[in-house]
């Protein structure tokens, strides 16, 4: 299976379960949308399937709907499984079921660092963070509708914070990892 939004948001929940610690829809929803940014600046790819994955700017910031309609119905509470797809079996065309997973080393990589980045934030935190002014939520946001979010405005944006955390830790970033 492709990496996607889903494959992403099953290995958070993999690494909460590891760490003990408990991971709730906002705060996961969050923390995809940051991961795919990090891997459009750092690995020049993003971390969605485009055939179902799309980023929209909703009141709470940017949501993947595929993310959050997957794990809606743990509201508030923590997440406590991953989620299953079906798909059907071309051969026999019977469904299957199947755990998104993500395989990809280097995404995998991404998905750690903000892991461990943000591990500490609470689910508000997060929210703030993405809704700060000149974030892509920021520019697309519209009260009442699900406006998509361009993925060349995540992109743009988080090269440019990877810039200033490099300069002002004095690393020369040529704009790969």
């Amino acid at each position: 299976m492709k990496t996607n939004a889903l494959s992403v948001a099953n290995y958070f929940i993999e690494l909460a379960a590891r760490d003990h610690k408990p991971i709730h829809l906002l705060g996961l929803v969050k923390r995809v949308y940051i991961a795919h940014g990090f891997a459009l600046a750092l690995l020049g790819r993003g971390l969605l399937d485009e055939r179902f994955d799309r980023v929209e700017a909703w009141k709470y910031g940017p949501v993947i709907p595929s993310v959050y309609h997957s794990f809606k119905q743990y509201k508030a509470g923590p997440i406590t499984g991953k989620t299953v797809v079906m798909e059907w079996d071309e051969k026999t065309g019977k469904p299957q079921f199947e755990t998104p997973e993500l395989k990809d080393k280097d995404a995998k990589k991404i998905v750690d660092i903000v892991w461990r980045r943000y591990l500490n934030y609470s689910d508000s935190e997060l929210v703030t963070l993405t809704h700060m002014k000149g974030t892509p939520w920021d520019m697309c946001f519209v009260k009442d509708e699900n406006v998509m979010i361009p993925g060349v405005l995540t992109e743009d944006y988080y090269k440019r914070l990877v810039e200033r955390v490099a300069k002002k830790n004095g690393i020369k970033w040529d704009g790969r990892i």
